[in-house]
């Protein structure tokens, strides 16, 4: 690994300083992704700032819409906390499927959703939840919405000085759920070879709203609008959500790679869409 020089900060001013400052410094949360890209050499740093020491960043707050979720959160912390276990049990089901518990006590939510790997899990979520996030420079604060952060594979719109500081995830309906359902290769440890993220506001089995994210069959997550619309305002009997699946699978743009070929992925999403929405409406025969 190249020699780099490291700062801990203890205040998000300090960190804000240093990263305007600084120019081409690399922020370290967890270090899952940063440290091993590093060692690859897959990315370079003269200057790595920790963000480990700000307190803020490691909260869970309610607020009166929202949730809080300080970027610096582990996804252990994130599944251990009462809030969330609350308002978002969601979460804690991609949690099961994220990673090893290793990884999960040292990757953060905020290094997952700024890694913005086209495999990733919680940005996919976090989109179909209409979650925001707030990013801090020494300039400013600004929130971009979840669905607009993701620019392409390992790219965002986060600025060069900028700090992700927090996700807000707006309070569901009280009749409203979401779900998230991944395939992958192996049963832990394994990156996304497809996934779907389903959110409903639901009047017994009637749809009154929807929408349907994919992962890991694009660039970055994506809203499969015209499955969802679909499904708006008609009740979600089997073949309405067939027919929804078909459309999320025509959404989805995958490519061929060692994970397995674009056809599959598309299958896949054909699949794992049915599957979802059948979960949440108590479906429980065989899928076609």
């Amino acid at each position: 690994m190249a020699e780099f020089t490291y700062h801990r900060p203890a205040r998000l001013t300090e960190a804000g300083d240093l990263m305007a400052t600084l120019p081409g410094a690399r922020l370290l949360a967890g270090g899952t992704d940063l440290l091993n890209d590093l060692d690859a050499g897959l990315v370079s740093a003269q200057h790595v700032i920790s963000l480990r020491d700000i307190p803020e960043l490691g909260s869970i707050t309610e607020r009166a819409d929202s949730i809080a979720v300080g970027a610096g959160c582990t996804i252990a912390a994130i599944e251990a906390s009462p809030v969330i276990h609350k308002y978002f049990p969601e979460l804690l089901s991609v949690g099961l499927v994220f990673a090893t518990p290793q990884v999960k006590h040292r990757a953060t939510l905020g290094g997952n959703i700024c890694s913005a790997v086209a495999c990733g899990d919680f940005p996919v979520i976090l989109t179909a939840l209409q979650a925001e996030v707030t990013l801090y420079s020494a300039e400013g604060t600004r929130s971009v919405p979840m669905r607009e952060f993701p620019l392409a594979n390992r790219k965002t719109c986060r600025r060069d000085s900028e700090i992700l500081t927090e996700i807000i995830i707006p309070k569901k309906p009280p009749a409203a759920l979401a779900r998230y359902e991944k395939f992958r290769r192996r049963a832990a440890g394994s990156l996304a070879v497809a996934s779907v993220a389903v959110y409903l506001d639901l009047d017994g089995t009637r749809c009154r709203q929807a929408r349907i994210v994919l992962g890991a069959v694009a660039p970055s997550p994506v809203n499969a609008v015209e499955a969802a619309a679909l499904l708006q305002q008609k009740d979600l009997t089997p073949e309405v959500i067939r027919q929804a699946a078909d459309l999320a699978r025509k959404a989805a743009r995958p490519i061929t790679d060692v994970r397995a070929t674009a056809e599959y992925r598309r299958e896949l999403i054909f699949v794992l869409t049915q599957r979802a929405l059948r979960a949440m409406v108590g479906y429980h025969g065989e899928i076609r």
